[in-house]
């Protein structure tokens, strides 16, 4: 994975005081500032490595002399978090951003200059490096770009940034018209997002339990516990990285639709990591429910894990097993 962007971002000395590091990642330079670095980060897996990395994991407080931010990959979401970074700074405080070319950094920086602030950049390895003191900008347009919304008439909350935030996922639409009425017991959705599926599992199938949604996007995990409050006791969410893993032998189904992709870009094997996990956390007998896009090879894989596995649909663009232990 290229972190040139953050090599960039920690490539000068720290400034002195309070520092803020948004849309946070471990790097070498801040083990001389944990005792006054507070990082932000809503992504599971970053998030962990953050604290293993001995750093401190917070929601900002007060203000900053330095704010970090290092841009994601949705406009709005990056707008939103300079708008908070900016709001943490006094007028003397220097905002840092970078970003890889590719995530268009430049035109942030363009954005930044149009509010006011003004400062020296530098490019470096398909990155760019923005500097300024905050003076007076005011970032008010910016504020809450990211915040939950209505997704149009459906009943359900998303936010910006959220896997599939403005649509309901084909995949996992084609998934649910084949989750049957007569499941039972306890079940589990791994990678849940905002809550299409594990929705669908609550309302069309009475005798479950309970459902886990386990989620790594605190984001859409905010949503997901909207959408499914409804339901009560019977759904409980998890912000949680999956690769981890959910426990073993605890489900009688589960329901997965596997990403491809982490915070930063393609990650094949992190799919792979979700049926493996499936396999561990399923009951004897128990059955998993999965939807994939057509250019992803499961079948060799759910062979390996599972005793049985049928095909249940197919169209242009996805496919959907079942698959028992």
């Amino acid at each position: 994975m290229d972190h040139a962007d953050l090599d960039l971002l920690f490539a000068d000395p720290l400034p002195p005081g309070r520092l803020l590091f948004l849309n946070a990642s471990p790097h070498p330079a801040l083990a001389a500032a944990r005792d006054r670095m507070t990082c932000v980060q809503g992504w599971k897996p970053a998030a962990d490595a953050l604290l293993r990395a001995g750093l401190t994991l917070a929601a900002a407080d007060g203000m900053y002399d330095a704010a970090f931010v290092r841009l994601g990959r949705q406009r709005e979401v990056n707008r939103a978090t300079l708008a908070r970074a900016l709001d943490a700074l006094g007028p003397e405080g220097t905002l840092h951003l970078a970003g890889s070319n590719a995530l268009g950094a430049a035109s942030y920086e363009k954005d930044l200059k149009k509010l006011g602030l003004d400062g020296p950049s530098r490019s470096k390895g398909k990155a760019r490096l923005f500097v300024a003191t905050r003076g007076t900008a005011d970032p008010a347009a910016w504020r809450g770009l990211d915040a939950p919304r209505a997704l149009g008439a459906t009943g359900f909350v998303t936010a910006p940034g959220v896997f599939a935030w403005d649509r309901i996922d084909a995949g996992s639409q084609l998934l649910a018209t084949h989750i049957p009425a007569d499941l039972s017991g306890l079940a589990a959705d791994l990678g849940a997002g905002w809550g299409y599926l594990a929705d669908a599992v609550l309302a069309r199938a009475p005798a479950v339990e309970r459902l886990d949604a386990f989620e790594a996007d605190s984001a859409a995990v905010d949503c997901l516990a909207r959408n499914l409050a409804p339901y009560g006791a019977r759904a409980r969410t998890f912000w949680h990285d999956v690769a981890t893993g959910v426990g073993t032998a605890i489900y009688d189904a589960i329901l997965v639709n596997p990403p491809f992709h982490d915070a930063r870009g393609e990650n094949r094997a992190l799919g792979r990591r979700f049926v493996a996990v499936a396999a561990e956390a399923l009951k004897p007998g128990g059955c998993v429910w999965l939807v994939a896009n057509r250019h992803l090879a499961y079948e060799q894989m759910l062979s390996e894990k599972f005793g049985e596995v049928r095909r249940l649909a197919e169209d242009a663009a996805f496919k959907v097993y079942t698959a028992r232990k």
